[in-house]
């Protein structure tokens, strides 16, 4: 797999510190990730004036990034202030240890649950044993700003505080990765209550939801690891609180699709591009639905079908531009080019049961697909979010306006989990 950080959660710190939980990565490794894989986001406001003074954070230095982090810490818990009684039935209790800003490049003093500074280097975790919340304001923050934006750094410290949520809710207790998954969650509604104009200092728009997905994905768990999820589990649970709210997020847990293993190699393109039996499973699909399937022919291009792969339906076609496609498979990986291929036989099997084809039913059954596939590994679907999240080519070719990547991945996840026939209901 292409593009996957070498995220670590933040050591668990023994002693009277307890323990630790942290969104975790290696700055410098972020740096480099970010540089190869991405562009940076064209700053937009996210923050309305004016923002939030810092001097309540312990070690702030009272810059820019700090006043974001700040802002957001504060509207984070005004949130709670009104979505915890009513998730859970009791008064919302502020952090009692407070908020650090770390320069983890400096000879500071050691936040909570760290004995020095660079311990915190591009992490931002809670402090269990304090209810306290450190981020590195060195490198982590503003390496999300510049690459994500600040929404970035709103879903980071939001899932922070979701673990302070589940101290107080009695549910800190349980599977990493189903506690890391309802934090996500409690990032999305968080997400969800900004989105919706309710907070007192923080703007976002629907654009910037898909820069918190791809913030996510950095830190999903590297091949063969568990800590957080994969980017599948993550960008899900966050998008169930986003559209649900808090009050099921105690329900979500990593995803069983994909089968755990410890190397993921590429496929190589020759062999991803013989589509043979990607053909014969849509046509069981379509023959299980009540339709009648006819392969479409395979080629290089034909009239408007534009992009990496394409679909043209008279004669059924689907096209693929092995340049394009090439350039998919050492970026990001073998499943990309699998789901973009899928993506086009998902619009012809939409073309013979005589469905009216959109961004959703086609993202939809690309997911159904995917899940289908024999040995998915988790760095597999990790590919296959970060292509769907990346490219409207997964999605185009229906009637309707383009789909953000935000409801692209909603669409596919809806396929991952409903299968074949809840992408045609």
């Amino acid at each position: 797999m292409r593009c996957a950080p070498d995220a670590r959660a933040h050591p668990e710190v023994g002693g009277k510190l307890g323990r630790v939980r942290a969104f975790g990565l290696v700055a410098v490794t972020i740096g480099l990730i970010i540089s190869a894989c991405t562009t940076p986001v064209e700053q937009a406001p996210h923050v309305s004036e004016p923002t939030v003074d810092p001097a309540f954070v312990h070690g702030t230095d009272r810059g820019e990034t700090d006043r974001l982090a700040a802002t957001v810490v504060t509207d984070v818990q005004r949130y709670w202030a009104h979505a915890y009684p009513d998730t859970f039935g009791s008064p919302w209790r502020d952090l009692d240890g407070g908020f650090f800003s770390v320069d983890t490049g400096g000879t500071g003093t050691a936040p909570p649950c760290a004995s020095e500074p660079r311990e915190v280097e591009g992490n931002a975790y809670y402090c269990q044993s304090v209810d306290a919340i450190a981020w590195d304001r060195a490198a982590l923050l503003p390496v999300l700003r510049e690459h994500y934006g600040d929404t970035a750094v709103a879903v980071v410290l939001a899932h922070e505080i979701g673990h302070a949520v589940q101290q107080r809710a009695g549910l800190a207790e349980g599977e990493p990765l189903r506690l890391e998954s309802m934090a996500d969650c409690y990032a999305g509604s968080f997400l969800r209550w900004v989105s919706d104009g309710h907070a007192p200092h923080l703007r976002t728009d629907p654009d910037r939801l898909d820069d918190a997905l791809r913030a996510i994905t950095v830190f999903r768990d590297p091949i063969g690891t568990s800590g957080h999820g994969t980017a599948f589990d993550r960008v899900t649970a966050f998008q169930h609180g986003f559209t649900g709210g808090p009050r099921g997020c105690t329900q979500v847990s990593e995803s069983d699709v994909a089968e755990p293993v410890d190397d993921d190699p590429n496929a190589p393109l020759e062999s991803v591009l013989d589509t043979a039996p990607m053909a014969e499973r849509f046509g069981t699909a379509v023959a299980d639905l009540g339709g009648r399937w006819v392969p479409p022919a395979r080629s290089t291009g034909c009239p408007g079908s534009g992009g990496p792969v394409g679909f043209c339906p008279s004669p059924p076609t689907v096209t693929a531009d092995p340049v394009a496609l090439r350039r998919t498979h050492d970026d990001i990986g073998d499943q990309a080019v699998t789901t973009l291929l899928a993506s086009r036989y998902a619009l012809a099997a939409l073309t013979e049961l005589g469905h009216r084809a959109n961004g959703a039913n086609i993202a939809c059954l690309t997911g159904a697909f995917t899940a289908e596939q024999p040995q998915l590994s988790p760095g597999d679907l990790d590919e296959a979010v970060q292509v769907v999240l990346e490219s409207d080519a997964v999605s185009r070719g229906g009637d309707g306006p383009p789909l953000s990547g935000f409801d692209r991945i909603a669409a596919f996840g809806d396929g991952v989990r409903s299968g074949w026939g809840g992408c045609v209901r």
